[in-house]
C-alpha cells in the first residue's frame, strides 16, 4: 500500500483550546512579521507570528500542552512508520522479561505509549513552537520550501536536525488556506483542532496558500534529532 508519509490527525485540540489561543494571541503584545530563514519577505510569506518559547511565561501552559498532544500524535505516526525509531539509530530496551535487545520496526506498533515517548524522547527532540496569523485575503506562504537547510542565522544549525514538520489548525477554513504539498499532489483543508505531521525534507515542499474566507491560524513547528551527545553519550 502506497504512502505519502502525510498524516493528519483531527480533533487533537479541543475547539476550547484553540479559541484560547487564538484570543490570547490577538490580545498579545508580542507579534511580529513572520520570517524566513532569510528574514522578512512578504512576498514569500506574509504573516504574523508570536515564538512561544521566548514569552515563556506568557505561553507555557501552552507549550505544554502542545508537546504533550505532539507527542500523543508522534505515537500514533511511528507506529505507521516504525523505521523513524527503528532505522538510522540501533536502539536497544529492555522487553517485558527483563532482557535487554534491540528495537526491531515489528516491535515499534506493540510498544504502549508510555515506552515509545520514552524512547521517542531519546531520539528526538521537539523545536520551538510559532503561533502565526496569515489574514484574510492578503496572507500566506506562497514560497515553495522544505524545512530541512542549512540555517543562515543560527550557528549551531538546528534546521539541519529536523526530520518532520508538524502543525496545527486553530480555526476553519472554508475557502482558501490549504497546506499543498508539491510532489505527492495533497491539498489538506484546515480544520479546526487538527494535528499534520509529515517529513521536512525536499520531498515534502509546501506552501500556504492565501486565505480567502477568513483569517487562518495555525501553530507550527519541527520534530529533530537529538544532539548525538544524548542519544550516545560522550561522543
Amino acid at each position: 500500500m502506497s504512502k505519502n508519509f502525510i498524516e493528519a490527525y483531527t480533533s487533537a485540540l479541543t475547539d476550547q483550546f484553540c479559541d484560547q489561543c487564538i484570543g490570547k494571541f490577538e490580545s498579545s503584545l508580542n507579534t511580529h512579521s513572520g520570517k524566513t530563514g532569510f528574514g522578512f519577505d512578504p512576498d514569500r510569506k506574509n504573516s504574523t507570528d508570536i515564538t512561544l518559547n521566548n514569552f515563556p511565561d506568557e505561553w507555557q501552559n501552552e507549550i505544554v500542552q502542545l508537546q504533550h498532544t505532539v507527542l500523543t500524535g508522534l505515537c500514533s505516526y511511528i507506529r505507521t512508520y516504525p523505521f523513524l525509531l527503528a532505522g538510522a539509530i540501533a536502539l536497544q530496551h529492555q522487553d517485558k522479561s527483563g532482557v535487554v535487545r534491540n528495537i526491531e520496526y515489528t516491535d515499534v506498533e506493540q510498544m504502549d505509549d508510555a515506552t515509545l515517548r520514552q524512547i521517542i524522547m531519546k531520539v528526538y527532540r521537539l523545536g520551538n513552537i510559532n503561533i502565526q496569523k496569515y489574514q484574510q485575503n492578503q496572507g500566506g506562504y506562497f514560497h515553495w520550501h522544505s524545512e530541512h537547510f542549512p540555517h543562515p542565522q543560527d550557528p549551531a544549525n538546528l534546521s539541519l536536525h529536523r526530520t518532520l514538520l508538524w502543525m496545527f489548525y486553530l480555526n476553519d477554513v472554508e475557502e482558501g488556506g490549504e497546506t499543498d504539498f508539491y510532489y505527492q499532489d495533497v491539498r489538506v483543508k484546515p480544520a479546526k483542532g487538527t494535528l499534520v505531521i509529515a517529513p521536512a525534507g525536499f520531498t515534502h515542499t509546501h506552501r500556504g496558500a492565501m486565505p480567502v474566507s477568513s483569517d487562518k491560524y495555525i501553530f507550527t513547528s519541527w520534530v529533530l534529532f537529538q544532539d548525538a551527545k544524548e542519544i550516545y553519550g560522550k561522543v
